[in-house]
């Protein structure tokens, strides 16, 4: 459930209502990029099976 969740949250500023990024990882307030490149931008992210 909890992956489910946060595909969600990935896809939804890529919706075509909100054409906010061209893919999650780009848009710069999604944690997607941590989760496909471990790359920590904001200094607290955790994955969530830790």
């Amino acid at each position: 459930m909890t992956e489910q969740k946060l595909q969600y949250i990935h896809l939804n500023p890529v919706q075509e209502k909100w054409r906010l990024a061209e893919t999650p990882e780009v848009y710069y307030y999604s944690s997607s990029r941590f989760y496909l490149e471990n790359k920590d931008d904001f200094g607290f992210l955790t994955h969530y099976l830790e």
